[in-house]
């Protein structure tokens, strides 16, 4: 079975990203999409924003799940929800990461670690995606994960080494948005 390392390109079947997360044997993790769009969580006005469930720390494809039972429910359409709608439209398997996943890829993305600088991880990671076609990772910027905090806010992660890692965001603002999928 194939072997992967963190910051490789992967291609198979048709889906295509870089590996930002590998299990222990290497032969199988998770991959981010090429391209980032700015997008909000939700799409509703500040006075109407409610907290849906979506508060899974570790897997966004709960999360996803959560938003597709508060549609199915009545809670209005994937279009309420930009960023969650921008990642299932890849297709199947793709999904807007939780907080926790975000927080590994920036660990991954800087080599392992937050606590050095490390320019030859980055630019493995960010040559993969530019090679192929992508967006490279804006490590000063925020991006939005699947996690709700509150009503009004979801989690936010950068891939810079500074502190802070994580950061609650309105859940109305435009913040970066990539997809992930498992392998």
């Amino acid at each position: 079975m194939r072997r992967y390392e963190i910051g490789e390109y992967y291609e198979r079947d048709g889906i295509r990203g870089v590996v930002c997360m590998l299990t222990d044997d290497g032969t199988h993790g998770m991959i981010i999409s090429l391209d980032e769009i700015y997008l909000p969580w939700c799409a509703d006005a500040k006075s109407d924003l409610k907290k849906i469930g979506a508060d899974a720390h570790d897997d966004g494809r709960l999360n996803m799940q959560t938003v597709a039972r508060h549609i199915e429910a009545g809670g209005g359409s994937w279009s309420d929800f930009p960023a969650f709608e921008w990642c299932r439209a890849k297709g199947e398997g793709w999904y807007l990461p939780s907080i926790d996943e975000l927080l590994v890829i920036g660990h991954n993305f800087n080599g392992g670690s937050r606590m050095s600088f490390n320019r030859k991880a980055r630019n493995r990671f960010n040559d993969a995606l530019a090679d192929h076609g992508g967006k490279r990772l804006n490590r000063l910027v925020y991006y939005f994960s699947s996690t709700e905090h509150d009503a009004a806010t979801a989690y936010t992660s950068h891939t810079a080494i500074e502190p802070p890692y994580m950061e609650s965001i309105a859940k109305n603002t435009k913040f970066l948005v990539r997809a992930v999928r498992r392998f």
